[in-house]
């Protein structure tokens, strides 16, 4: 007679892709069996009924399947690396000139040159913007190169080396001006949504301004050598400059608005400009008219007291 135990004790052994090993004890005597089995995690299972076994591996199973089918979106989801993005915007600027420029010229204390409405002796020009960008973070630069040649002017006073003025009679002083702008910024987008968009930036802005004034009075003034001359400076400004630009989009449609402001000093008092107007979306790029202002000012002892530029300007942004 065969003594047989009061608990016959189940072990299972499991592996991914593996044969699992079933040993049932009789007195001492192994009875093994073996099969095809999935799972992925090792188990050991005493004492239980073969349909608990059944159940608990069927468990495992769904569990390791809803695993694998959860995991497989996730991983579809992460996102991908974040790409670069890069803008050209030629543009056309017709601006108004203002400026006020003081010369000294020999025999003198300071000549005040003032000169405006200058644009019908532009001789050369050009306008460029661009734009680099990863995710929020960016760079932009804008070049402005400007030549107006022989510019009808008024020199308004003559100064004497030991005080005292006086206000000539202009008969055909010209005055020729040379002057590029070179600005570089960082920018970081505060707001980046469907139809909106703000960046803020902070960046360096290089001007160089030249000039040569060809006086001519109807008579000799103050201790000026002649009734004509000639005499040239130039000037480089250097400043830092922080501000805001941004996009509106009209309920997401091709429509939006373009604003852009900035201030600062440095070699200047004090330097600002500003921009707003209508775009206008392609599927090439977009297509701008905006007004532009911008403005240096110095102390009244510097060689530019003030200078503007104020107009429209048409540009196209190329997207790439």
């Amino acid at each position: 007679m065969i003594p047989a135990r009061a608990q016959i004790p189940y072990q299972l052994a499991a592996y991914a892709d593996a044969r699992y090993t079933q040993t049932v004890y009789f007195d001492g005597h192994a009875v093994v069996k073996s099969g095809d089995v999935i799972g992925a995690v090792p188990l050991e299972l005493s004492n239980r009924a073969p349909s608990d076994t059944l159940l608990f591996a069927t468990t495992l199973v769904v569990l390791l399947s809803l695993e694998a089918l959860l995991l497989k979106p996730a991983a579809a989801a992460e996102p991908e690396a974040t790409p670069w993005e890069f803008s050209l915007t030629p543009y056309a600027w017709l601006p108004h000139v203002d400026a006020t420029l003081r010369y000294e010229t020999p025999g003198t204390g300071g000549t005040p040159v003032s000169m405006t409405d200058i644009l019908k002796y532009l001789n050369g020009a050009l306008f460029l913007n661009g734009d680099v960008r990863k995710g929020r973070w960016g760079v932009a630069a804008d070049f402005v190169y400007c030549d107006f040649q022989k510019v009808g002017s008024d020199v308004t006073t003559v100064v004497g080396p030991i005080g005292g003025s006086e206000v000539p009679v202009n008969t055909g002083t010209t005055t020729s001006l040379t002057g590029y702008m070179a600005s570089l910024m960082g920018t970081y987008s505060v707001v980046r949504e469907t139809n909106t968009s703000f960046d803020v930036l902070a960046g360096l802005r290089y001007t160089h301004i030249g000039t040569t004034l060809d006086w001519s009075f109807d008579s000799t003034v103050g201790n000026l050598p002649a009734r004509t001359g000639t005499v040239g400076q130039s000037t480089d400004l250097w400043d830092g400059v922080a501000g805001l630009r941004g996009n509106v989009r009209f309920a997401g449609g091709k429509w939006f608005v373009p604003c852009y402001l900035d201030a600062g000093a440095g070699t200047s008092k004090f330097t600002w400009q500003g921009m707003l107007g209508m775009g206008y979306a392609f599927g090439w790029g977009d297509l701008l008219l905006v007004y532009r202002y911008l403005s240096f000012q110095q102390a009244d002892t510097q060689p530019i007291e003030h200078f503007s530029l104020a107009g429209f300007a048409l540009g196209a942004t190329f997207h790439f």
